[in-house]
């Protein structure tokens, strides 16, 4: 097991090493009295621990911990500190031990053991998952949902957990500074609560995504988080449908099968609620699309007629779509559904709305009616 120690105070440091020399599992291979030159010892050394002191001058213990959990996700952080207050927050950012000075041998032997068992299950862990080749997969048109290996679908610590991973998500390849996620996440909250918040819910969420064999799920780079997963959605599958500039049969059944509701709807995420209602926007185009080339063709006429009926679904006041329907019924003949489908929207716009149906609607029922 290789280590590194960090503290401001070299003495400090080289007592540390002296009790660490006395555990044969250890190998201190570097030493740093700064954070930025332990981060480069880091880069250019294969590090399984860093021993951190608290105070470290103008970097606090607890941010240079974060920044190591980001940055190297396998490696394991243990505090060395004379402050016991800490303790608590020491757990918010994944520390594997609280150490306090001076440190025993019989105390760090514990933490040793402690260390090298996470070591060895990480490494089982990898080695099982590497022969599954772990495929996530999530579901988000209606409710959200993520499964992984095509079947076992994760079960989350927290819907804040959850609700985390699905924000960093939403936000694919882009990097999202703390301060937004806590004013989109906990904006309820108070500023130093909301940010011990964050710290937990990303240490959960880094650990359950470890757990499915990721090895660095999750990156921090200038106080801005990031995904660093693939995920394959059902999202993705309708934007490739509605991306397609020729609007056939086979696309709108495809397009109406993976849409089951609009995105993450039953979640009611606030943040989602622009992305919700421009991929809808999309999808209704496509439907009008399609509803526009076709509407002479009697064959399709039951598609025509399903896409018509979610078009009014999902906008019920929209008088074009309500023309559409009553003159696709009016073309195809199907009169009794007609007259149904009219007074249907008469009562309900006299009921809800207090006005009778605008006249376009009333004109194109009259002509067909008529005939």
């Amino acid at each position: 097991m290789k280590a590194i120690l960090v503290d401001d105070e070299r003495l400090a440091i080289d007592f540390l090493e002296i009790v660490l020399r006395k555990i044969h599992q250890i190998e201190v291979v570097g030493s740093y009295t700064d954070a930025k030159t332990a981060f480069k010892g880091m880069e250019n050394e294969e590090v399984d621990v860093v021993f951190l002191d608290m105070e470290m001058g103008e970097s606090h213990g607890l941010q240079i911990a974060e920044e190591i959990v980001m940055r190297f996700p396998h490696v394991e952080v243990v505090f060395v500190t004379a402050y016991s207050e800490y303790a608590l927050k020491a757990f918010e950012v994944s520390a594997v031990d609280y150490l306090l000075k001076p440190v025993k041998i019989d105390r760090l032997q514990k933490t040793i053991d402690k260390i090298q068992k996470r070591l060895d299950l990480s490494k089982q862990n990898r080695q099982s998952f590497k022969a599954e080749e772990v495929q996530l997969v999530a579901r988000v048109m209606g409710n959200f949902q993520l499964a992984w290996s095509g079947k076992n679908v994760v079960k989350w610590r927290t819907k804040k957990v959850k609700e985390l991973f699905v924000y960093l998500w939403h936000h694919r390849e882009a990097a999202i500074h703390r301060t937004r996620i806590i004013e989109e996440l906990w904006a309820d909250l108070p500023n130093e609560k909301a940010t011990t918040l964050l710290h937990t819910t990303v240490y959960q969420l880094r650990k359950g995504l470890k757990a499915l064999g990721m090895d660095n799920p999750i990156s921090m780079n200038n106080e801005k988080y990031k995904l660093n997963i693939s995920v394959q959605s059902d999202l993705k599958e309708l934007e490739n449908v509605l991306d397609e500039k020729k609007v056939t049969s086979s696309a709108i059944e495809k397009a109406i099968q993976l849409y089951q509701g609009d995105y993450l709807e039953e979640e009611s995420y606030p943040w989602a609620l622009h992305a919700q209602q421009r991929i809808k926007q999309s999808y209704l185009q496509y439907l009008e699309a399609y509803v526009h080339k076709e509407k002479n063709n009697r064959e399709q006429s039951l598609l025509l007629e399903i896409c018509l009926d979610q078009m009014i679904q999902m906008d019920p006041y929209n008088e074009s779509y309500i023309c559409l329907f009553i003159e696709h019924y009016g073309e195809v003949r199907k009169m009794e559904k007609m007259i149904i489908l009219f007074h249907e929207f008469k009562k309900r716009w006299i009921e809800e709305l207090g006005i009778d149906v605008p006249k376009a609607i009333i004109d194109i029922y009259t002509k067909h009616i008529s005939k």
